[in-house]
């Protein structure tokens, strides 16, 4: 499990201060290149082996009020690992209390084809390390 400190910007709040529900995918996204580059293989690395990782699937439940301004602590972990495809676990607290959680799962593909291709051995070691119940 990898952590990270974010703080909640006003860009991401709707009138009532609250973050939109959309905004927290960005948070997502945030997360899933940092926990790659943690790994050793940012995506720009990714993409010089000829790969690219769309998302096929995302979601979120909000369980507590998030705001402009909260600091949280997100908790990332690899929850499943398939031939093609990863799926990331997430984990939003504000002052240890899970606020929202959500999944994001991925799929290698060849950049030129864009057909989905096998994780290679090498990115999938290192996605074994970070392999957790979900418990987030």
């Amino acid at each position: 499990m990898i952590t990270k400190k974010i703080r909640i910007q006003f860009v991401d709040t709707d009138a009532s201060g609250r973050i939109h529900y959309s905004a927290i995918f960005r948070y997502f996204e945030i997360m899933d290149h940092d926990f790659f580059r943690r790994i050793g293989y940012s995506y720009k690395k990714i993409i010089t082996l000829g790969l690219d990782i769309p998302r096929v699937h995302v979601e979120c439940n909000y369980l507590g009020n998030i705001e402009y301004d909260d600091e949280l602590e997100v908790r990332v972990s690899i929850s499943k690992i398939g031939n093609s495809s990863y799926t990331l676990s997430f984990g939003f607290y504000k002052e240890d209390v899970l606020v929202a959680k959500g999944s994001l799962t991925n799929v290698f593909v060849d950049r030129e084809s864009g057909k989905s291709v096998k994780i290679p051995e090498f990115i999938k070691t290192e996605l074994a390390k970070h392999l957790e119940p979900v418990s987030i």
